[in-house]
């Protein structure tokens, strides 16, 4: 099917080529959208930029830059099949040399499709024409690492193990998060829906700010029911998302950013925490009190292990979350805090595992001795993997990745482990009718052979 389409999309630009004109004003008219368009790409409004780069097309459509340009922002925005479409036509049109950056982008469309062979070729056309130096900067090398390992994957003859959640759930807009409590039969998660708390549109992607859900589940209907009404009090205006729930439901934490908002009761991203009521079970939200853990910078998805107890009844808890504190030289980075007698200890960058570039979503298990997260950086399949770390002597031992089983090539995280329910939830982005965006999946562990599951 993809190549007869290929076939198709090949004659109707030659055909448009032999039967259609473009007056030098269009030509110019689409010139000048087109720098418009990538003005407004690099001010990182992608949503703004693609639509400018429609008019140009519309306006020349025998213009290779404005379809190349198109393809672009399209991938950025998970258009990933429309960028594909247009990224051919560019090929097809574009006269000129074709410089290392068009490849390299060619590379990244073909990844997420998983043609992975051709994004091979890309990258390695895409390094010899930006050279070494140039090449780092766009971690080539990693990508071209990426196509390696999903290939070997793919020879294990792994099979994938997630899956999805009905669609009373999952939705075209992103979900990510799943918590589950009360022996499954309370899910709660965060999502980027219409439902928004004060109705927010992020500037540069054009989605909702994030909110809170929560959901039920209905035995009768052996499906989720979500009750937007109950998470109403708890959201605001900003950013709200939810990281971790005690398996009790008493405790939580969660990351709220008021800073875009009329709100602004944030500087940035910052952690709270909250307590169940015994009797109704309403929360009760304060932010974390600890100027190590909580700074001007960003600081959110967090995670805690729970209480242990040593021979002097001394209670410690230790809590990992992501932080951009030191961004210029390593992007978002892990720390860690103890919690000692219900005093905050100083945080510090988990060195063991953070890359130079972006680790995030960690997941720790109750007993301390496992740590889950995603990086972009660390050897993978593409995108944000899953990998999990062992407490070994006194230290997080080399991350592991999870593999083909739980990793895709595109974004793969909020990973959460369940041993109570021997299953595990994780957000990916996925294809739902030709649109990409982020959904929640369970996965059954009866049957793996997950190395932390023998622990």
């Amino acid at each position: 099917m993809q190549k007869l389409f290929s076939i198709i999309l090949i004659l109707s630009i030659h055909f448009v080529g032999i039967n259609q004109k473009v007056s030098f004003m269009d030509k110019m008219m689409a010139k000048k959208l087109i720098g418009e368009g990538k003005e407004l790409f690099y001010a990182g409004s992608a949503s703004a930029a693609m639509l400018t780069f429609k008019r140009a097309k519309l306006k020349n459509p025998l213009s290779g830059k404005a379809c190349y340009h198109l393809a672009v922002s399209e991938f950025y925005l998970r258009n990933y099949y429309d960028a594909y479409q247009d990224a051919i036509a560019a090929e097809r049109m574009m006269v000129k040399k074709k410089d290392g950056e068009y490849y390299y982008y060619l590379g990244r469309i073909y990844q997420t499709l998983k043609k992975v062979d051709s994004a091979k070729i890309y990258y390695a056309i895409s390094r010899e024409k930006l050279g070494p130096r140039i090449s780092k900067d766009y971690e080539l090398d990693i990508l071209i690492d990426q196509c390696e390992f999903v290939k070997n994957e793919s020879k294990k003859g792994i099979v994938y193990i997630c899956e999805p959640f009905s669609r009373a759930v999952n939705t075209k807009y992103d979900e990510y998060g799943a918590i589950l409590i009360y022996n499954k039969k309370r899910l709660l998660f965060t999502a980027r829906q219409p439902e928004t708390t004060g109705s927010n549109i992020n500037y540069d992607d054009q989605k909702f700010f994030e909110d809170i859900y929560s959901a039920h589940w209905d035995e009768q209907k052996k499906d989720w029911k979500v009750d937007i009404e109950s998470m109403e009090e708890y959201n605001t205006e900003g950013f709200d998302a939810i990281s971790f729930v005690s398996r009790n439901g008493k405790y939580g934490l969660i990351t709220i950013n008021t800073s875009a908002s009329v709100e602004k009761s944030t500087a940035s991203s910052e952690i709270y925490e909250f307590e169940a009521d015994d009797e109704d079970s309403s929360w009760y939200i304060d932010p974390l009190k600890s100027e190590s853990i909580n700074t001007s910078y960003f600081e959110g998805s967090a995670t805690i292990s729970d209480t242990s107890f040593d021979e002097d009844e001394t209670a410690t808890q230790t809590m990992v979350f992501v932080s951009d504190r030191k961004s210029d030289k390593s992007l978002t980075d892990l720390y860690t805090a103890q919690r000692i007698d219900d005093k905050w200890g100083e945080a510090r960058a988990l060195v063991s595992v953070n890359t130079l570039g972006r680790e995030t979503t960690p997941f720790i298990t109750g007993d301390g001795k496992f740590l889950f997260f995603s990086s972009d950086a660390l050897p993978g399949m593409g995108g944000y993997d899953v990998y999990y770390s062992e407490w070994v002597n006194n230290k997080w031992s080399t991350p592991s990745n999870l593999g083909a089983a739980i990793n895709t090539v595109h974004d793969d995280t909020h990973f959460q482990y369940f041993p109570e329910y021997n299953m595990a939830t994780v957000s990916s982005v996925s294809d739902f009718n030709g649109y990409f965006s982020y959904d929640i999946f369970k996965i059954d562990l009866s049957n793996s052979g997950f190395p932390f599951l023998k622990k």
